[in-house]
């Protein structure tokens, strides 16, 4: 039986899977290409990998649509964009306590909220 804490911990200490979470949750659906440009340095595999796991743990759907050339959207589910909100405290103290790192994630997190 897995514990859904250990789930938890191997999705966020990794780089990708929040950045994702919180380009995502700024609102409105976004497609791939639009993922690969808001996130720079992940790789197209590295990003179709993020995509299905997000999406597998019900933290994403995905919605094709029936069009040439394929298209398909992502958006965050209910529990997705509440992984985004219990995420931002830990992001904003770990903001506070080391002023002089940047925090992309939690850029992006505060990107939406304007």
């Amino acid at each position: 039986m897995a514990c859904p804490f250990e789930d938890l911990l191997a999705l966020v200490c990794r780089r990708w899977p929040l950045l994702v979470v919180a380009t995502i949750g700024r609102g409105r659906e976004k497609r791939f290409v639009e993922l690969m440009d808001d996130l720079k340095g992940i790789s197209p595999r590295s990003l179709a990998e993020v995509l299905k796991e997000l999406t597998g743990l019900g933290l994403l759907t995905r919605k094709e649509y029936g069009e040439i050339p394929p298209r398909v959207g992502y958006s965050l589910t209910k529990q997705g964009q509440e992984l985004r909100n219990a995420v931002r405290p830990l992001l904003e103290w770990a903001s506070e306590t080391r002023p002089e790192k940047e925090c992309p994630i939690l850029n992006a997190i505060r990107a939406g909220q304007r």
